[in-house]
């Protein structure tokens, strides 16, 4: 078998068995005030987020929903390949649908000069934060992620990455 068949034989079976990555318990992500940590990879894991202006209009649309639809968000990082939000419910909108109407806006915004494909993953991965967790450390910790990636020496020279509750 030539060995490009065999890699794709392993990939499709691969996905076959790859399990869902958000509960199966929807309700739990509508319930006002849970917070959740999100994480949203490029497609490909490809570095478009390098560019500095589709990481601004992310953030932006980010921003938009936030204060329409009245989900705080406690932290925020766009790095090069994958995003880090860290926001809740509200009684307007539930996480899944403030990822589904960031997503969709993002997808119709960019210059058709940016894309050929989709720049987000299809699916997402979430960690909902218990009544114990530390926000405000969790907050902390998505901010640092550019320090930690080498990308720059201390926390808030990075441009990307915020927090709309916070003053971190």
């Amino acid at each position: 078998m030539p060995p490009y068949k065999e890699a794709l034989r392993r990939r499709a079976k691969m996905y076959k068995h790859r399990k869902h990555p958000r509960l199966k318990e929807k309700s739990l992500y509508t319930i006002p005030h849970t917070i959740v940590h999100l994480t949203i990879g490029t497609h490909a894991r490809k570095p478009y987020f390098s560019d500095p202006k589709i990481a601004e209009s992310l953030i932006s649309i980010m921003k938009r929903v936030s204060l329409e639809k009245g989900n705080r968000i406690y932290a925020y990082c766009v790095m090069p390949d994958h995003i880090h939000i860290l926001v809740d419910a509200s009684d307007k909108c539930g996480v899944i649908d403030f990822v589904k109407l960031v997503k969709g806006r993002f997808a119709g915004s960019p210059p058709k000069t940016w894309l050929h494909t989709s720049l987000l993953q299809r699916s997402f991965y979430d960690h909902i934060l218990r009544k114990d967790e530390d926000v405000m450390a969790v907050a902390r910790y998505i901010i640092a992620n550019p320090v930690r990636a080498g990308i720059v020496d201390e926390m808030g020279k990075y441009p990307f990455a915020g927090s709309l509750v916070y003053d971190l």
